[in-house]
């Protein structure tokens, strides 16, 4: 299978694919995927690649006896973190903390905790102001970040002064908004129907 590729489709929009409808075990997966000679895949490899886009949030898996199965993860599901990590991961590495940093503050308009940025896919030192202690305990009394351990310990940070991405804020906001209502828009980025969001 070369690069990755099944005729063309990259193994996970084919699987993808196969997913669109109800929850499929692996060897209906597989059955699937290896209904024609030139897209056969071993079962250990599709076993591997399926908890990997369990593992990236793409796939959910559930037990249901005997089998497991695997549904696609709805994106009402994937919290706004992982949809704006999703939306940044293209950007060159060395920015992208600092960049999400902005966003999530742009979004939320308070200082961002450091459970937060890692949950949108930041690892490593960010760039950005951190609060003091005071000023951390000021804001965790504030504020309820819900589905996420915000510690007494935890950091929170406010972008640098020096740091701005409006337009950058305003394309990754604009497209999640857009997939979430399924807003068609053109490369250009024209708007092509309004039924789903009126």
């Amino acid at each position: 299978m070369p690069n990755g590729s099944l005729r063309g489709m990259l193994l996970k929009d084919r699987i993808v694919d196969i997913l669109r409808g109800d929850g499929k075990s692996i060897s209906e997966i597989y059955k699937e995927i290896n209904m024609e000679d030139e897209t056969k895949i071993h079962r250990l490899a599709l076993t591997g690649y399926l908890w990997a886009m369990a593992d990236f949030s793409v796939l959910k898996e559930k037990y249901v006896k005997p089998s497991k199965l695997y549904f696609l993860l709805k994106k009402d599901e994937t919290s706004i973190y992982e949809l704006i990590g999703e939306q940044i991961s293209k950007e060159p590495a060395e920015k992208r903390g600092e960049e999400i940093l902005y966003i999530l503050y742009t979004l939320f308009d308070r200082p961002i905790f450091d459970v937060e940025l890692e949950r949108a896919g930041v690892t490593g030192t960010v760039k950005g102001k951190r609060l003091d202690k005071r000023e951390r305990r000021r804001l965790i009394e504030k504020v309820d970040v819900k589905s996420l351990k915000v510690s007494s310990d935890s950091d929170a940070y406010l972008p640098l002064p020096s740091t701005s991405y409006p337009a950058l804020a305003l394309k990754v906001l604009g497209n999640i908004i857009s997939e979430k209502y399924e807003v068609k828009r053109e490369k250009k980025g024209i708007q092509k129907e309004l039924e789903n969001v009126l």
